[in-house]
């Protein structure tokens, strides 16, 4: 399974708009081809992050996990014209299965691929981003947030992917699951971190949105 299984996230699936042609052949694909297929997202959450991206029409994108590349095309929907999108995933053996889908969609020239760790990237990127997505190393994601907040303008968006880590985080400090130790003390720091604004998301395995003050 790449989600729970919910007769309400299916309702949810099925009267919200349906996923492009496009990402549904790349979704086929990863699986048919990856062995942790299950990190894609799913329809419902690629839905929300091209609905979000089209709400803040942003200029300069970082995706940090960018896999086959499926969540990069849907944060592409919301590019405003002349728009980048920044993509860091160390896994150069995905390149040929990202390229073919993302020259499909006509986005070459908008997607900048980095492969490397994020740790060894963020210091050479051009900032401030106006919309960040972080689906990478879970025990290092509170170090990406924190970079994260401090180069995001004001008013722009950070989402963070995985923050329920499949409920292992209700264990709270004494799971454990180092990962779901590390993601329940970032969730409560960002909830008390006067910067931003914040809002979980239980949707799938969790997203915390984050809006810069």
């Amino acid at each position: 399974m790449d989600r729970f299984e919910d007769p309400l996230y299916d309702y949810a699936e099925q009267h919200s708009d349906a996923e492009p042609e496009l990402l549904a052949r790349l979704r086929r694909r990863t699986w048919q081809t990856q062995t942790h297929a299950h990190m894609l997202s799913d329809p419902l959450q690629g839905r929300l992050l091209a609905l979000l991206a089209k709400l803040v029409r942003p200029e300069r994108v970082l995706e940090l996990g960018t896999f086959t590349g499926y969540s990069t095309l849907c944060l592409a929907e919301g590019l405003a014209p002349g728009g980048v999108i920044h993509t860091v995933d160390p896994d150069e053996e995905l390149h040929t299965l990202q390229d073919a889908f993302w020259a499909e969609a006509g986005l070459t020239d908008q997607i900048i691929r980095h492969t490397a760790e994020a740790s060894a990237t963020l210091p050479s990127l051009p900032v401030p981003f106006d919309l960040v997505w972080i689906d990478a190393d879970k025990r290092r994601t509170a170090e990406y947030v924190a970079w994260a907040i401090a180069h995001t303008r004001p008013g722009g968006l950070i989402l963070v992917d995985n923050v329920l880590w499949w409920g292992k985080v209700l264990e709270g400090p004494e799971s454990a699951d180092a990962d779901a130790r590390s993601l329940h003390a970032l969730n409560a720091d960002l909830h008390a971190d006067p910067r931003v604004e914040n809002l979980i998301l239980p949707l799938r395995d969790g997203i915390h949105a984050l809006r810069v003050k």
